[in-house]
């Protein structure tokens, strides 16, 4: 049975010109830079980040057992002009194999889109600052999540096909309950941020890179690099897809590997 609840958690306003110009007051009877979340029985959640932007996202709550431990996290970042719809099957597919998992249409994209908002319609430089400014939706959707009853607290994985690999190597490097982040199709450098210097910085992060084959220098290049920034640590590992960048989503071989690889990770055989 799914959650209903409304919850609000009172934050400090952002007083970011940027953040204010981008994202319009809410007629809503909601604390200023609050959040708030609202779930229906259609798995549908209604997220206001702390600068007051309204985010669409799909939560999929873990199946309940009793005396069971609680499950795991997986948060999933679509790409840069995509929306959650694109990943909806992979949630559905990591749900099944026991993870809490939830998806979000980042500002300016599917349901989250507003007239100020439109990520369609912004011009190159709009578009990397909405982009940078979605760290802020990434924060509102992990704080959600991991708060949820039967979530596990501090186990939190991360998965961001193309610009939401960079994304999710910004989240990871700052949040030390993630414990293992996918990247599908990642650039080394994408929307003004260096993706391969970013997981570079991980430490030792478990990390795996799934890339069709014309990205695979790309993916080479990011783990060279940050096995060299970590004194020739292995941590990440790169799988050869089949389908091309524009149908990477469709490849048979997606949500298996993605599945088996973060539960080999974040669910280790007793």
């Amino acid at each position: 049975m799914l959650l209903s609840l409304a919850l609000v958690v009172a934050a400090a306003a952002s007083s970011d010109p940027a953040a204010m110009s981008l994202c319009p007051s809410v007629a809503a009877p909601l604390v200023t830079g609050a959040i708030s979340e609202r779930i229906d029985s259609s798995n549908s959640v209604s997220l206001e980040t702390k600068d007051r932007q309204l985010l669409s996202a799909s939560y999929y709550e873990p199946k309940r057992r009793k005396n069971s431990t609680p499950a795991p996290a997986a948060m999933l970042l679509h790409d840069a002009g995509s929306s959650r719809e694109e990943l909806a099957e992979m949630a559905v597919y990591l749900h099944k194999k026991g993870f809490a998992v939830l998806t979000l249409d980042l500002r300016g994209h599917g349901a989250s889109a507003t007239e100020d908002t439109n990520f369609e319609k912004a011009d190159e430089k709009a578009r990397k600052t909405l982009w940078a400014m979605s760290t802020r939706d990434v924060d509102a959707a992990t704080k959600f999540l991991l708060k949820q009853d039967g979530v596990h607290a501090s186990n939190l994985s991360l998965v961001g096909v193309g610009a939401g690999a960079a994304l999710v190597v910004r989240r990871a490097a700052k949040d030390g309950n993630v414990r293992a982040i996918v990247l599908i199709d990642p650039a080394k450098e994408s929307l003004g941020y260096d993706v391969s210097g970013g997981v570079g910085d991980l430490g030792g992060l478990p990390t795996l890179i799934l890339a069709p084959k014309a990205s695979r220098k790309a993916a080479d290049e990011i783990r060279d690099s940050a096995h060299e920034a970590n004194d020739g640590l292995e941590f990440v590992e790169i799988n050869a897809l089949k389908n091309d960048s524009a149908t990477i989503l469709q490849d048979k071989r997606l949500k298996t590997s993605t599945s088996s690889w973060l539960r080999d990770q974040v669910m280790p055989k007793k």
